[in-house]
């Protein structure tokens, strides 16, 4: 008697959650199903799956056990689905190219002037580059007070002392060998990716030059240009970048030391990859004078995807730029790449000497291996790095589609690799 008693009392309050997990489970299959996340086959799937457990959840309600185990799945269900919605955005949303960082500057003078990082000394005149994409951002930094700064910056410096350049090259020449006493700089205001580049392009100009002072900047990228792309249905491309930045980070305007167009075709399940060699002199879009291609990611990714668009007649859908850190953790975490080398190799990174042969080889091992060049210059030097580069690639995919369990990695991968990648592709863009 007592027992049905309890039933009755608790018939009302399960009836609420029966109706309720039943409206939830419909209200689950209609986010699903405009989400368009999942293949049809598996929305199929889940769907008739969530059509018998609502048919059930409505036909059963005198057998109270089964009604709360029901009622329970349905709650595990639709919590789960939530958390694969929250992740799947989350994704995105780390990797987004379109939020607020600080890029490091530094304020420089020559070594044997009377400037020091303690001067009271005024430091203008002082140069800027206008091909800098953050040129508005940092000469207004120049000339307020605003943010943190060091003392030589604290006062702002007047428009009519700062001079612009179009190029490093004009730009460090006013500075340690001015044409006129008039041409002379004081101090040159420099993105730490255009101070690695002159350190590595012109050594003995670099080594002229005494750093004042490091800031960092906040910047907010400018918007990436893309051609739009209505379906992944239909064939589309992609612009992979690969940076080698010495302080681990992403900026968004950095040398593009790996430049591959990749060709997808849903349709055939077909991808062509093509690269282009860093050093290769191409036409600058912004400009049409010759330089490396490398040196086109400086001003930023729109400029090596205009270069690239001209010299090659494309365009491109999409874009994707990843830190080679990324690439060995990707690498690691998926347990490694299998991969064919043909002849001898010696890597100048991780000094690693290969015998012609099979390998498996992890993150660091693949990384070094894919840029290496001066011990194959013989096969073709920067072209056979490429096609090194290319077997990575091609490897890394090999082993996603091969051995399914990979998919389950996909959370830690992103998670350890969202502030060393960028892509301007969407949740939208992924829908089936």
């Amino acid at each position: 008697m007592q027992q049905e008693k309890t039933v009755k009392k608790s018939r009302p309050l399960l009836s609420f959650f029966q109706i309720l997990a039943a409206l939830s489970s419909l209200a689950m299959l209609y986010f699903l199903y405009h989400a368009q996340i999942l293949p049809i086959y598996l929305f199929g799937f889940i769907a008739i799956f969530y059509f018998l457990l609502v048919a059930l959840l409505v036909i059963i309600s005198r057998k109270i056990n089964l009604l709360v185990i029901l009622i329970i799945l349905d709650i595990l269900l639709n919590l789960a689905f939530t958390f694969v919605f929250y992740k799947y955005n989350d994704y995105f949303s780390k990797i987004s190219p379109n939020e607020t960082y600080f890029e490091k500057y530094s304020l420089v003078a020559l070594k044997d002037s009377d400037l020091s990082k303690s001067t009271s000394e005024n430091i203008a005149p002082l140069g800027i580059l206008t091909s800098d994409p953050y040129f508005d951002t940092v000469k207004q930094y120049l000339t307020t007070t605003e943010g943190n700064r060091p003392d030589l910056l604290k006062t702002p410096i007047e428009e009519t002392n700062i001079k612009t350049y179009d190029n490093l090259l004009t730009l460090t020449t006013a500075l340690t060998t001015p044409k006129t006493v008039n041409d002379k700089l004081q101090t040159i205001f420099l993105g730490h990716t255009y101070l690695d580049t002159l350190k590595d392009n012109n050594e003995s100009v670099y080594n002229q030059l005494q750093i004042l002072a490091d800031v960092e900047i906040k910047v907010t990228p400018k918007h990436v240009e893309t051609t739009t792309h209505a379906s992944l249905d239909t064939p589309f491309t992609i612009y992979l970048s690969g940076i080698d930045n010495r302080d681990h980070t992403l900026p968004f305007a950095a040398r593009s030391d790996v430049n591959l167009i990749m060709v997808v075709n849903p349709a055939k399940h077909k991808i062509l990859l093509l690269n282009t060699p860093r050093d290769f002199y191409v036409p600058l879009a912004m400009n049409g004078k010759l330089d490396k291609l490398t040196h086109a990611g400086l001003y930023g990714v729109n400029e090596s995807i205009h270069t690239l668009e001209n010299f090659y007649n494309i365009k491109f859908n999409y874009y994707a730029r990843i830190n080679f850190d990324a690439t060995s953790t990707i690498i690691d975490q998926l347990g490694g790449v299998d991969v064919h080398i043909p002849y001898i190799v010696n890597t100048y990174h991780g000094h690693r000497h290969y015998e012609p042969g099979n390998y498996h080889l992890n993150g660091d091992e693949a990384l070094d291996f894919a840029r290496e060049r001066v011990s194959i210059s013989w096969a073709g030097g920067d072209r056979e790095r490429g096609r090194n580069q290319e077997k990575i690639i091609t490897a890394l995919l090999q082993k996603l589609q091969q051995d399914k369990t990979n998919l389950t990695k996909l959370d830690q991968i992103f998670n350890s690799i969202a502030k060393n990648i960028q892509t301007n592709f969407t949740p939208d863009d992924l829908k089936y």
